[in-house]
Parts: C-alpha cells; sequence; structure tokens
C-alpha cells in the first residue's frame, strides 16, 4: 500500500503543476489583451478563453477528489497530510484565479470608450504585471519547496494593494468629472470592476505563498495576515 500511496501523491503534484501552467497560461493571455492598449477582444477569443477555464475547473475537481480519496485511503504520515492540505487549498486558488482572469475579459469587451481605457490601461498593465509574476512565483514555491519565493509573494501583495487604492481613487475621480456620458460613466465602472479582480488575483496568489509555506515547514499564518489586512483597511477608511 505504501508503494500505491507514493504513486498517488506523486500524480497529484503532477496534476497540480499540469493545472498551475493552465492557470498561468489564461493570466499571459488576458496580460496580452491588456498589453496592446486597445479594446480589441472579440467572441473568439472570449470563447476559446471560457473552453480553456472549463478545462481548468474539471481538473481543479479531479484534483481535490484525488486529495480526499488519498487520505482517506492511504492513511498518509503527518508530512504528507500536511502536503495534500496544502495542495488542496492551492487549487481551491487557482480556480478562482481562473475564474479572475475570465471576469477580466469581459469586463476588457465591455469597455466601449478606448480614451478612457487608453488613459488608464498602463497603470492597469503594471497592476497586471505583478499579479501574474506574484501568481508565478507562489506556484513556483511550493512545486520548488521555496520559502522566499512565497515570501516575496506576501510582501509583494501590499504593493499591489496600494496599486488598487490609487486606481480606485483616480477612476472615482475622473467618474465623476463626466458622469453626464452614460457610455463613458459605464466604461470606468468596468474599469473599476477590472482593477478589483486583479487585486483578488494577487490576494490569491498570496493564499496559494501562504499553502506553499505551511507545506514546507507546517507554519500556518493565515490569521497573521487576515490582521494585517484588516488593519490596512481601516487605514485606508479613514484618508
Amino acid at each position: 500500500m505504501s508503494q500505491k500511496k507514493h504513486e498517488v501523491i506523486a500524480e497529484i503534484l503532477t496534476d497540480y503543476e499540469t493545472l498551475a501552467n493552465m492557470v498561468l497560461n489564461q493570466l499571459d493571455e488576458v496580460k496580452k489583451l491588456i498589453s496592446t492598449g486597445e479594446l480589441l477582444i472579440g467572441n473568439d477569443q472570449l470563447k476559446v478563453l471560457k473552453e480553456k477555464e472549463s478545462k481548468i475547473n474539471k481538473l481543479e475537481v479531479k484534483i481535490s477528489d484525488k486529495i480526499i480519496h488519498s487520505i482517506a485511503l492511504y492513511q498518509p504520515v503527518a508530512s504528507e497530510i500536511r502536503n495534500l492540505m496544502a495542495c488542496y487549498r492551492i487549487v481551491i486558488s487557482l480556480e478562482r484565479i481562473g475564474d479572475l482572469a475570465i471576469s477580466i475579459s469581459k469586463q476588457l469587451k465591455r469597455i466601449k470608450n478606448q480614451d478612457v481605457y487608453s488613459s488608464l490601461s498602463g497603470f492597469i498593465l503594471k497592476m497586471m504585471d505583478l499579479s501574474v509574476d506574484m501568481s508565478r512565483r507562489s506556484m513556483l514555491s511550493f512545486i520548488n519547496r521555496d520559502i522566499e519565493l512565497a515570501m516575496w509573494t506576501i510582501k509583494s501583495e501590499s504593493i499591489v494593494d496600494e496599486f488598487n487604492h490609487k486606481m480606485l481613487k483616480k477612476v472615482a475621480e475622473r467618474a465623476e468629472l463626466v458622469a453626464e456620458d452614460k457610455n463613458i460613466l459605464i466604461s470606468f465602472i468596468n474599469l473599476k470592476e477590472m482593477v478589483s479582480n486583479i487585486e483578488r488575483i494577487s490576494d490569491h496568489a498570496a493564499n496559494i505563498a501562504e499553502a506553499s509555506i505551511y507545506a514546507i515547514d507546517g507554519k500556518d499564518i493565515r490569521h497573521h495576515r487576515v490582521k494585517k489586512q484588516d488593519d490596512k483597511s481601516k487605514s485606508q477608511d479613514n484618508e
């Protein structure tokens, strides 16, 4: 049974790498769309992204089921259970990152005013670049058992948060100036949703990094990070 257990765990980790690469591919595709600075996304591009998202969802379910079954059937030791539970947390975050990539694409398609988008696309691309980099490094931190990559990801979350805070202020200020134009206002609303979803990608990347740290040395730092986020939110609300 021990040999079978090791084979199953190896399969889970292989599937994880496949899922991680699929999600990163989605993020790279969305980043390309943003990097053009143009509102060029078509129905065919969105259809392809949705088809890939469907495959991501199916693989996430497959991995989650395998993890549950492996714990129930093969009685893994404590370190193996920790690794499997970390992987379980990670694949949930990966699936949600995939969902956010689709949402960003849809919001990009709904923006109708090129001038509005052009005025903020560079700022949005910087946010997206960092969020994708965080996602990539957090996924590698689990594969390579690299705490430094995980810690870099967690520390970088505050940078994306600050980007998001500044970006939302810019959107709110400019939207108020053109509130009489419905199409422009709708474009600003979708921009606001886009940057919020990009920020959520960085949140999930940090979640993955936390799970990696838990897998590597058994430390659960989730509650400490939540407290810091709450303190930061209160500080921003008072600005």
